[in-house]
């Protein structure tokens, strides 16, 4: 019963993973790697930006479930089924790309499987060399949260995205839970009256 409630609550829940928190520096690239469980290499996977209450309504860019590279714009994906993980790699990162991603693969309507990452990005900074009329911009392409400083909080939106789906998952959980508790004894009492 308890796996019946974890499966419940978190369908192919960790199918999916990736970094919490990546960074970039604007005007660099960014890449990003999200890794699937072994079963799942066909299935079209996606990068997309959370829109209201952290779902996804339109990919940014998305696979077709081959390991062909896809481009839309800035942003291109690739899988490799052999290492079960797929790469996301955005050029020119702006200032507005700041924002909560989700990397996934696409089951069904309802019930794709993801990872959500947010992505934070840093001003240029520009350094002159004395003497000099040449500009350097320092980039960093890619850091993950293990560079250093707090680690990401999850915000107030997040919240209330978890207890809208618990509150959806629960009742249903407990209504088969009762429904089997219900069986159980209609089958007791009718093996009682047939002795």
């Amino acid at each position: 019963m308890r796996i019946f409630l974890v499966w419940t609550l978190f369908p192919g829940g960790w199918a999916v993973t990736g970094p919490t928190q990546v960074m970039a520096e604007q005007g660099s690239s960014l890449a990003v790697s999200c890794s699937y469980k072994p079963g799942y290499e066909l299935y079209p996977k996606y990068w997309c930006r959370l829109d209201f209450l952290w779902f996804c309504f339109t990919y940014i860019v998305q696979t077709n479930g081959s390991e062909v590279m896809v481009t839309q714009g800035r942003v291109s994906i690739r899988d490799n089924h052999a290492a079960c993980s797929f790469t996301v790699m955005l050029g020119g990162v702006m200032l507005g790309d700041a924002d909560w991603y989700s990397c996934g693969l696409r089951r069904s309507l309802w019930f794709n499987l993801w990872h959500n990452t947010e992505v934070t990005v840093s001003a240029a900074v520009s350094t002159t060399t004395e003497g000099s009329n040449v500009s350097l911009l320092a980039t960093n392409p890619l850091c993950s949260t293990d560079c250093g400083g707090d680690p990401p909080v999850l915000p107030q939106l997040g919240i209330t995205y978890l207890l809208l789906f618990l509150s959806m998952k629960v009742p249903v959980a407990l209504a088969l839970a009762c429904g089997a508790a219900w069986v159980r004894s209609r089958r007791r009492s009718h093996d009682q009256e047939n002795l």
